[in-house]
């Protein structure tokens, strides 16, 4: 699998400059992390909170060649796919102080490549609704696995290794950050068993 093409300077600045103009409120940012921005945030982290984020689904459907994979071994990431079910994570107001500067590094961390969409959403905070910054993948982006078996992202995520460490670590992490702050994702803690028995084999 080869390298897939990244954005450039320009092109990322470009995205972060029109999803700030569709915000709500530019001066009261929060985000809505479902993977790795819960672990290893790219910015200060003052609070945060569950949130729940209906009609979107946590899902290993985008191929990693460079960070937890390599393109003759690709592993996989986590991504929003819309779905009828709901997504359990953590959200993160920006700090006041340094805002521009979290929201450039956090586009330079989740924007390498077009195959996540910054999406204003709506989130459920203890049982009331605010609106969150969410990256959602882009279903037509080479980059998207889309529909995986269990077993297949297993395999994938059993054997994977990139510049940042195993693509198992990758899922580890996760689950015991949801874990953190309350949540139990049983998909995942599944899909981690299944990992484990194929390494195992």
């Amino acid at each position: 699998m080869k390298r897939f093409d990244h954005l450039t300077t320009r092109e990322r600045g470009q995205s972060l400059q029109r999803t700030i103009e569709l915000a709500p409120d530019p001066e009261t940012i929060s985000l809505f992390a479902y993977g790795s921005l819960i672990w290893r945030p790219c910015f200060e982290v003052q609070s945060r909170c569950k949130a729940i984020l209906h009609g979107y689904r946590r899902d290993f459907c985008v191929f990693t060649v460079e960070a937890r994979g390599a393109p003759d071994s690709p592993g996989l990431g986590l991504g929003l796919r819309v779905d009828s079910a709901s997504c359990q994570g953590v959200l993160i107001p920006l700090p006041e102080d340094g805002r521009s500067e979290a929201l450039t590094s956090i586009w330079e961390r989740e924007m390498l490549t077009a195959v996540y969409q910054p999406k204003w959403v709506s989130v459920e905070v203890d049982s009331k609704i605010t609106t969150a910054l969410a990256f959602v993948v882009d279903e037509l982006h080479p980059q998207c696995a889309g529909d995986l078996s269990e077993e297949a992202q297993a395999v994938m995520i059993g054997s994977a290794v990139g510049e940042l460490g195993s693509c198992r670590d990758y899922l580890v992490n996760t689950i015991d950050a949801l874990r953190n702050v309350g949540i139990h994702d049983l998909p995942l803690e599944g899909l981690l068993r299944r990992v484990n028995l194929q390494i195992s084999e």
